[in-house]
């Protein structure tokens, strides 16, 4: 039975523990809905959304527009005209590149193995593995650990910071209102403090860390403005890493909880672990939504028509359990193959930490392998978050035996 109300209110579901069935009687219906709520069309079906996210009849720059002109200048969103997920065509290109060489220069085994370390000290740390909870012990820290490692910032300062984060999230979320808003800014605000000053001091002293990579690329003729920068730190640092991470360890560890079976296959072959966080990705994919952009002419999806000025969406989530392109969606299963879950929007803007992703997934499955021979979720005793485009956990109740 779907929940018409509740989907045209935010089509993400927040906090609704299956959205998964109301995604899929809406699929049956068509591939793509009108939601209220946000003001947008609504993708549910893989070929469409795949579709969506490599056409360049879209414009998220417009979509923008369309917040200044509903909030005013001087917000969020205008600023957020200079930030990579909300750019378009060459200016877009341009930077993507940038910031995927200054990727390159990440010493990705260096990094995992300080990952490893610090998540086997987190939980060797546990005064009673047989109930504790990951998201405090694990999943809230560790992406600020990663970023901290990587940008050359001391951890102290990140954890103040990251305290901003869910603020400026929901400012980039679908549903939009002058609280959300507010809170944005008042993000960004913290933000500046924060990082300007460190930005400035990388400027005149360059590191070999990646926010010196970041500032400019003379083989490519590349130098960004302090603005730019503080955008590309807060958006795919803060919003991309730090909170989306946190989300994906929890899901990540109730999946095994929930099918003891394949932890256990998992812990025997670690080579599945790979696999595992694949079909986590698909199975309960941490961010649900695309963000929004704006038909720049008329089109037509599945027989819908869909106006030049209206923004459109995908439902990533939705999208993952296409029965037409994933046998069985609902069923977690670590032998698909091919799995080719869009939860990392193969496309015009897919995420570049995709490897920080799934490097940060890894460690956190490998050490939960080697330290406990079953894990259990408490359900009831966790908390499921409530937020804007993503599905995860503020509190998960783990149970692991020894």
């Amino acid at each position: 039975m779907i929940d018409r109300e509740a989907f045209n209110a935010d089509p993400c579901l927040p906090g609704v523990a299956d959205p998964y069935s109301t995604y899929a009687a809406l699929r049956q219906e068509c591939a793509v809905h009108w939601c209220e709520g946000p003001r947008l069309w609504v993708i549910v079906s893989y070929a469409e959304a795949l579709e969506h996210m490599r056409d360049h009849r879209y414009s998220r720059q417009s979509h923008l527009d369309k917040l200044i002109g509903r909030f005013g200048e001087e917000r969020i969103f205008e600023r957020q005209k200079l930030d990579i997920p909300y750019m378009d065509g060459e200016p877009h290109h341009r930077m993507r590149q940038h910031v995927t060489q200054a990727y390159r220069g990440i010493n990705l085994s260096a990094l995992s193995a300080f990952t490893r370390e610090f998540v086997d000290r987190r939980l060797a740390g546990v005064t009673d593995p047989s109930r504790f909870d990951l998201v405090a012990t694990v999943a809230n820290l560790l992406p600020v650990m990663v970023v901290s490692e990587l940008m050359g910032v001391p951890a102290g300062q990140q954890l103040e910071v990251a305290e901003k984060v869910s603020a400026f999230v929901r400012a980039r979320g679908l549903t939009q209102t002058e609280e959300t808003a507010s809170g944005g800014d008042d993000a960004m605000e913290t933000y500046r403090h924060y990082f300007l000053p460190l930005i400035q001091q990388r400027r005149a002293a360059p590191c070999d860390d990646l926010l010196s990579r970041l500032i400019a690329d003379p083989s490519e003729n590349v130098s960004l403005s302090d603005d730019q920068l503080l955008l590309i730190i807060s958006s795919n640092f803060y919003s991309a890493s730090i909170f989306t991470l946190r989300l994906l360890i929890g899901t990540l560890a109730r999946a095994m909880a929930l099918h003891p079976d394949t932890y256990a296959r998992v812990r025997d072959d670690r080579r599945l672990i790979a696999p595992a966080i694949e079909e986590v990705l698909r199975w309960d994919a941490p961010a649900q939504a695309l963000n929004a952009s704006m038909a720049t002419e008329d089109l037509e999806i599945d027989g819908r028509t869909i106006r030049a000025g209206d923004s459109v969406t995908v439902l990533v989530g939705a999208a993952n359990h296409d029965p037409r392109v994933f046998d069985d969606p609902t069923t977690f299963r670590i032998d698909r193959t091919p799995n080719p879950h869009i939860s990392f929007a193969p496309g015009l803007h897919q995420c570049l930490g995709l490897h920080l992703a799934r490097m940060e997934g890894a460690a956190v499955l490998g050490a939960l392998c080697d330290r406990f021979q079953a894990l259990a979720c408490d359900d009831a005793a966790s908390e499921r978050m409530v937020g804007d485009r993503f599905r995860g956990h503020d509190r998960l109740i783990l149970e692991g035996r020894l």
